[in-house]
């Protein structure tokens, strides 16, 4: 499925429709190998599905790498809304810091017991963002909900790239 075919589904929606069938075959393969086979089978080929998903979605459309993370970062934030509550602490062009304060993602997972597949559908989401639309935004995130923190604390810095943006 392509990005144009998902543009009017939310991330909530997405993931849910995920978890129907990640949820009991996670749950078959760790009867039949164990939790920690299992999960280094599936979770390896979720990461590349996600990332390749937000590749899809990166922004390539200006020079500054800090303008096509800015720009897909809009893109994926129209699939969380209203989904988590957001905090920003303080914008400007060397520093982004954001607060969520409440995730319905974190919510979700924890009431399926698979948190860490939630995760890897939704949190890590963001360090692909900053690696796929602009290498030079370093993303520094000390805890999430989803893990068992109060907040996710997303702290990102914007370096100058090689043209000076």
């Amino acid at each position: 499925m392509n990005i144009s075919e998902t543009a009017s589904v939310t991330l909530m929606q997405r993931v849910k429709l995920q978890a129907e069938v990640l949820v009991p075959l996670l749950s078959k393969l760790r009867a039949e190998l164990g939790d920690e086979r299992a999960n280094a089978i599936v979770y390896p080929v979720l990461r590349t599905c996600m990332k390749k998903w937000v590749s899809d979605i990166a922004s390539s459309a200006s020079e500054s790498p800090t303008e096509n993370f800015h720009r897909t970062s809009e893109k994926l934030a129209t699939l969380f809304e209203g989904d988590v509550d957001i905090e920003v602490l303080e914008q400007n062009a060397d520093n982004l810091s954001v607060d969520v304060t409440g995730c319905r993602f974190a919510d979700f997972f924890r009431q399926l017991g698979e948190t860490e597949l939630g995760a890897i559908l939704t949190c890590e989401l963001d360090d692909h963002i900053a690696d796929l639309s602009a290498p030079n935004v370093k993303l520094s995130r000390t805890g999430t909900i989803m893990n068992g923190a109060t907040h996710c604390p997303f702290r990102y810095q914007f370096k100058p790239d090689d043209n000076g943006r």
